[in-house]
């Protein structure tokens, strides 16, 4: 077991999710090599700054634009919207491997309807198809249908619960989004992919696989149950653990001691070049559903930052603020920005910030967050009013 000090893993973060080495590269390149590296990106719907997909582009990229991901998912195909942790994007070569996932979600999603009393729905779900077979890509505004029970949640049309079956189910595929809402098509026509596909020859190789790649997607991850193992199949313990160990036995996966840490950490076959110092100058935005701060147990036990995400907190009890990034200079987490539009969505400025207790921001560390601040402006095509005071 490679035995290692906490700042040498707070180094591999940073190292590893390219904050530093995917910074320049062009717009698209960036995304391709970002997927690459930690494989999906989680989706949430909330555009206060950017939506959370968006924001974990910009932090790692100085070129790319609100409509290079767009551009990937909806225009190249290159990238899908899929269920991995939550809902996430990834890359479409993966398609065929997600089969498992798809099965199960689509059970899930059955179990949901009968919730619901949307069993009736069932009947449906052939004409649907035959729909957008026929048709292309439709949103459900677009498919006649009736009004169906929706259980005070939930698609209220036949078709809509009939797409999100399909679409869970992998038959369908998201065509394109206008804001939240979906349009779908026949996966054999946006991807060239029979949705039928299994890219594993039993189930035991599947989770090997997608136990990896859920370690490569935050780079270290421990064993334990946390934020990092959300999502179908790999939230079970008994299964996870035993990928994991037949993946150290294969030498798929590291294992890591932590100096002051209780937990074996393990990291990719390969990852160990990025343990070398971090040469993060930056102040870095971090997206508040990024990969790096998906166990946030982990954060606060290697970073000795305490966060969580506030958004669905009720005023009164939150301690920072609505939609709030963490800050990163150097390897370290400093602190906390909130970045607000005003009313017309023209300009940017600073509501509130935050620094970590017994960290003192200089005046270079100032300098780095105002130009992050304006550099965000910029990725939204806002005007920027940046004034940053201690």
């Amino acid at each position: 077991m490679t035995e290692i000090t906490k700042e040498q893993l707070r180094d591999f973060y940073i190292n590893y999710h390219g904050f530093v080495e995917f910074f320049e590269l062009d717009g698209q390149s960036a995304i391709s090599h970002i997927f690459e590296r930690i494989k999906s990106v989680q989706y949430d719907p909330l555009n206060i700054i950017g939506r959370n997909a968006e924001l974990a582009m910009f932090s790692r990229n100085l070129n790319v634009t609100r409509g290079d991901l767009f551009a990937a998912l909806y225009d190249r195909r290159e990238l899908v919207d899929g269920w991995d942790k939550m809902m996430c994007i990834f890359q479409s070569a993966e398609f065929e491997k997600f089969k498992y996932v798809r099965d199960e979600s689509a059970r899930q999603y059955r179990t949901v309807m009968s919730w619901r009393g949307q069993d009736d729905c069932h009947a449906a779900t052939e004409d649907i198809y035959g729909y957008l077979a026929r048709n292309g890509e439709s949103s459900v505004t677009d498919i006649p249908s009736p009004k169906t029970n929706n259980g005070g949640w939930g698609p209220s049309k036949v078709a809509g619960v009939c797409c999100e079956y399909l679409w869970n189910s992998g038959r369908i595929t998201v065509a394109r989004k206008k804001g939240v809402v979906k349009s779908f098509d026949t996966t054999e026509r946006l991807l060239g992919k029979d949705w039928q596909a299994n890219g594993f020859s039993d189930f035991d190789e599947f989770l090997r696989w997608y136990v990896k790649r859920r370690v490569q997607s935050v780079g270290a991850a421990c064993g334990k149950n946390g934020g990092a193992w959300l999502g179908i199949y790999v939230d079970d313990k008994e299964l996870r653990e035993r990928a994991i160990a037949q993946l150290v036995e294969l030498g798929e996966l590291l294992p890591i001691a932590v100096e002051g840490v209780k937990n074996t950490y393990y990291i990719p076959r390969g990852a160990e070049r990025f343990l070398s110092p971090s040469k993060n100058e930056r102040a870095v935005f971090v997206a508040p559903l990024d990969n790096l701060i998906w166990d946030r147990a982990s954060i606060k036990s290697v970073f000795d930052f305490d966060y969580s995400w506030e958004v669905y907190a009720p005023k009164v009890k939150r301690k920072y603020g609505y939609y709030v990034l963490p800050i990163i200079i150097g390897n370290r987490f400093v602190g906390r920005i909130e970045p607000v539009l005003n009313k017309a969505k023209t300009e940017l400025h600073v509501q509130n910030i935050w620094f970590e207790d017994g960290y003192t921001a200089s005046a270079d560390d100032l300098q780095k967050i105002t130009d992050e601040a304006k550099r965000l402006a910029s990725f939204l095509n806002v005007e920027a009013d940046i004034n940053i005071r201690v």
